[in-house]
């Protein structure tokens, strides 16, 4: 009880401080220590997706070192994330706390003064950390636990915010992991730049924006302008054009956001914002077939499901070597018929249906995914595996997963 008590005591201080600050901008940068170190220490953030591991790679490879324990490449980065792994693990940490652990869970958005408090209980693992530091660190998570680490840092960071369009996050979000709500991604990712520019903004720190599109299309006016924030040479060889796969489309209800990050880039490296989805934006192909063809994709992710079902011993998985190779099939399966999905342009009386079958498929990759995840460690994570039983008792059949679409 005492606990919970202190803990609540905590979380009001740091409320009244957050009011106190949002009195006049700026006003809590009086409330930093004084640097303790000569060199500079910057802060790689934005919402994941937004070209943050592009920016971290082209410092670290050119010498401005972004962490010590780097995340190793993956399927999902191939050229590697430029995450240090202890700053991300205590983040995650500290995201359970605040109920943002989980697919499920990413919805909520705690107030500063509850990250804040919650990051007390890690002060200890933070301090020791970034004792430790190299020249900074990357995460997307710093987005939303930035404003906890600035007293604890030896001095104030540069922040290098990574834009990236709510549309190219979104679907690129949905080619990764997959995703049920697009409206719910795109309020995530604005949730992410609002804080962002609130704690610079209250904290007055250095930052400056760039933008995904403009690194890949201006590489080495852009790398220039980083190499000058950052008071150090860079090489732009680093960034690679291949890897992007949506362009800048920005929806009207985004539009101001989505400027008032971007006037944080050099004044010469901003362009106007597409107000139509622009020549990057890979068209949907009309087709006199589209009924033919979509129902043929729902078709064989059924007959996939059915089967993935049945060998994997739904609702009771057995959590062996077998399940996760047959479930990495199902996956590829479920990719290839999003990725197909997105190429059909559906006749407009035919528009929700489509929207309902993008959404069940979408379903179905989040599932598979979640088993995928319960396995991929040396021992099994049982709550993630609950978690995808649960999500398949939710959404695996069609008649439950209108039910739940509404």
């Amino acid at each position: 009880m005492a606990t919970r008590l202190n803990y609540s005591i905590g979380i009001v201080r740091q409320l009244m401080a957050d009011l106190r600050g949002r009195m006049r901008p700026g006003g809590l940068a009086g409330s930093l220590p004084k640097a303790a170190r000569d060199s500079q220490f910057f802060i790689v953030t934005g919402a994941g997706r937004s070209g943050t591991s592009a920016v971290a790679r082209v410092l670290h490879e050119s010498g401005v070192r972004i962490g010590r324990n780097l995340a190793p490449a993956s399927d999902v980065n191939a050229e590697g994330f430029y995450e240090d792994l202890d700053v991300v693990l205590l983040h995650e940490r500290m995201l359970t706390e605040l109920g943002m652990a989980g697919m499920w869970q990413s919805q909520r958005w705690p107030w500063r003064s509850t990250v804040r408090a919650v990051a007390q209980r890690y002060r200890a693992d933070m301090a020791a950390l970034i004792a430790g530091a190299a020249d900074g660190w990357k995460d997307p998570r710093f987005s939303i636990t930035l404003e906890a680490w600035l007293p604890l840092l030896p001095l104030r960071p540069k922040v290098i915010i990574c834009l990236r369009s709510p549309e190219a996050y979104v679907e690129s979000v949905m080619r990764v992991y997959g995703l049920i709500d697009r409206r719910a991604v795109e309020r995530q990712w604005a949730r992410h730049y609002r804080r962002l520019l609130d704690v610079i903004r209250d904290y007055r720190l250095e930052a400056i924006c760039i933008e995904y599109d403009t690194l890949v299309e201006r590489t080495e006016e852009t790398v220039a302008a980083l190499a000058s924030f950052v008071g150090r040479p860079l090489r732009g060889e680093y960034v690679s054009p291949p890897l992007r796969r949506h362009g800048a489309y920005v929806a009207p209800r985004y539009r101001e956001l989505y400027e008032e990050v971007l006037r944080l880039a050099p004044q010469d490296l901003r362009h106007g914002i597409p107000a139509a989805r622009d020549e990057h934006h890979t068209p949907r192909a009309p087709s006199d077939r589209y009924a033919e063809r979509a129902e043929s994709v729902i078709a064989r992710v059924r007959a996939a499901k059915a089967a993935w079902e049945v060998e994997v011993c739904m609702p009771e998985p057995a959590a062996d070597a077998t399940t996760r190779a047959r479930s990495s099939q199902y996956q590829t399966l479920v990719v290839a018929a999003q990725e197909e999905l997105a190429g059909l342009e559906p006749p407009p009386e035919l528009a929700a249906d489509h929207e309902l079958t993008v959404r069940e498929v979408n379903v179905q990759r989040m599932i598979v995914e979640l088993m995928l995840a319960a396995l991929s460690g040396d021992a099994i994570d049982t709550g993630m595996l609950k978690a995808a039983v649960r999500a398949w008792r939710r959404f695996g059949g069609r008649k439950a997963f209108r039910r739940a679409s509404g």
